[in-house]
Parts: structure tokens; sequence; C-alpha cells
């Protein structure tokens, strides 16, 4: 169950209408819905701060980042609101499949909200997130510093350029012996024959 983000109150599956807002999927009972459908801008714009109120927003701080960029307008200086992050545009201007193989920029895509003016700037890169995947280890043997999730490569680099006179003995497996009979017949029907075939 989820919360509808203006009233609060729980709905279930049936009752629930998805709502698209700010490039988001949000939960609205179906009163809400019909509230929503039916105001006035005036009433539309005041929901909508409800909304970004709401503490069951989902995804709500990636939302308030989008709408607070601190980007002004250069036509009429009003806020301006990112509503695409990593969009691509091709170098012929299209995007898509139709410039696979030429060179392709990522911009953010952003939208006055009071002359509606479209603005493209550089994307902005996420910090991606610090894990245990990309920590780094010492090698006790070397000291080189590498990551934890592989060997250490200057060692491996070192074991490749050793002689193979001054590596240890492998024991080598021994070489399967194969039984005479075996080893004369290439076809089933020169093989030797049991006694209640012949």
């Amino acid at each position: 169950m989820a919360n509808c983000i203006l009233c609060g109150q729980k709905v279930g599956l049936l009752d629930r209408k998805n709502f698209m807002f700010h490039g988001t999927v949000q939960t609205l009972c179906i009163g809400c819905t019909a509230r929503l459908d039916s105001a006035v801008p005036q009433e539309r714009e005041e929901l909508f701060r409800q909304m970004l109120d709401s503490p069951d927003l989902e995804d709500g701080e990636r939302i308030r980042a989008d709408l607070n960029t601190g980007r002004h307008c250069p036509a009429c200086g009003g806020m301006l609101e990112r509503r695409l992050r990593n969009f691509s545009i091709g170098a012929d201007g299209y995007g898509g499949l139709t410039s696979l193989g030429l060179e392709q920029f990522e911009v953010d895509l952003y939208v006055c909200a009071k002359c509606r003016r479209v603005e493209l700037y550089a994307a902005e890169h996420e910090v991606p997130l610090r894990t245990e995947q990309n920590d780094q280890v010492t090698c006790p043997v070397c000291g080189t510093r590498h990551s934890a999730l592989c060997g250490c490569p200057t060692c491996a680099v070192q074991a490749a350029y050793v002689p193979r006179a001054a590596r240890p003995e492998q024991k080598q497996s021994p070489e399967p012996v194969h039984a005479p009979e075996q080893e004369k017949h290439t076809f089933p029907w020169q093989k030797k024959k049991v006694p209640w075939e012949k």
C-alpha cells in the first residue's frame, strides 16, 4: 500500500492513480485525482506546492534539486527548472539511432517557469558513491596499492617474467596409458566381439 501525496490516505492497488510529477510517478487517491483534474490553474499550482511539501513524495530530494537549480532565465530572469537529465543530442541534432556512430553531447534540459523558454546546459555528472568494491588494499609482498577485487598486478607481472628454470617444479600429470586393444582398432567393426555375438 502507498500513501496519497496530497491527503496522506493509504491507497490500495486498485484505488490508486499514478500521476507524473517532474519525471517521477507519484500515487494519488481517486478523490485527489478528481480534485486535481477539476482545479483552475491557481489551485493547481497550490496543489503542486502541497505535493512538494508532502512527506509521501517519492524521490523528493531529486525533484527539489531539479526545481531549485540556481540558474536564471536569460530572457526574463525567472528560475529555470531541470526537466531532463543526461539528454543525448547527436552531432546532427537528431539523437537516437540516427546518430549511433556520430559524436554525442550529454546535456540537461531546463525550462523557465515564467516564459517557458527552453535552455540546454552541459550535463552535470553525478558523483558515484564510494563502495567497498572500489576500495584499495596494499599488497603484503611488494607494497603496491591495488583494487580489492583482484590480485596484485605488480606481483602478477613479476611472476610472468620469472624464467621457467627458476619456477618451482610442478607435478605433471602422467600421460594416460591406453590399452593395446584400444590403440589397434579405430572402427567399431574391427574390435574383438564378445563370445555371444559371434
